[in-house]
């Protein structure tokens, strides 16, 4: 494996965020209003059960703590949709809004994936710094790396750390960079997230193109319980 070039990654994914920034914009903001709209549903819930009262700081606090973990398991199915939008892109083929939907055929894995890797992550930081953010790193591409390889969700994370482990440095100055773009974009009153997240998810799918070439659109593609009436399609991942 070549040494990964960091600062190609960051330019390919401003260009590709510059050439087009639909669908992954579309995409990623129908995304933030599904979560706030679950987000305020499931708090309210949880106060009505426990009797709590919203204008309470203190309540609100409390009702939001349930909420947290389960918007984490929410958020796992299209984390990882987009991640896969952004890879299309990278590798030149046709990505549609729609897709955001298809990481749903797989939620429960996807949702384990993000729910071990949360707290592997917050026990390494928690310990000592470094192993978090190395974890953070190793593990960032297991999502996306499962839709390719299904089976077990624990391997998926294994296996792809395994390849992210020999580029880890390179990694970690990636999302170290598009870190600090995001917290940039959020100066102007956040407008520029418009820009900086549709590029994040272009950066996740060009990095993993760069870590995993042999699963690029001539070589494989992922896979899904196939719908009846996509039977003998190319890919039963795609619509």
């Amino acid at each position: 494996m070549q040494k990964l070039d960091v600062f190609a990654v960051i330019r390919e994914s401003w260009d590709l965020t510059r050439q087009n920034l639909n669908p992954l914009l579309g995409a990623s903001l129908l995304t933030f209003v599904i979560l706030m709209a679950s987000a305020m549903l499931l708090v309210q819930l949880f106060a009505n059960m426990q009797g709590l009262d919203l204008s309470d700081a203190e309540q609100l606090k409390q009702a939001m703590e349930p909420v947290q973990l389960l918007l984490v398991l929410l958020l796992a199915p299209f984390e990882a949709a987009l991640a896969y939008m952004g890879w299309r892109r990278a590798t030149g083929q046709k990505t549609e809004m729609s897709m955001v939907f298809r990481g749903w055929a797989m939620a429960v894995p996807l949702s384990l994936i993000a729910l071990v890797t949360a707290v592997m992550v917050n026990l390494g930081l928690f310990m000592l710094i470094l192993p978090g953010v190395y974890l953070m790193a190793v593990l960032s591409q297991a999502n996306l790396y499962y839709l390719f390889h299904r089976g077990s969700p624990i391997k998926a994370m294994i296996e792809s750390a395994k390849v992210v482990h020999r580029q880890v440095f390179a990694v970690i100055t990636v999302y170290s960079a598009m870190i600090a773009i995001l917290m940039m974009a959020m100066i102007p009153a956040g407008l520029g997230l418009v820009l900086a997240v549709p590029m994040f998810f272009h950066m996740k799918g060009v990095l993993f193109r760069e870590l995993f070439p042999e699963l690029s659109p001539e070589q494989a593609a992922p896979a899904q319980p196939e719908a009846p009436e996509e039977r003998g399609s190319d890919s039963s991942f795609e619509a």
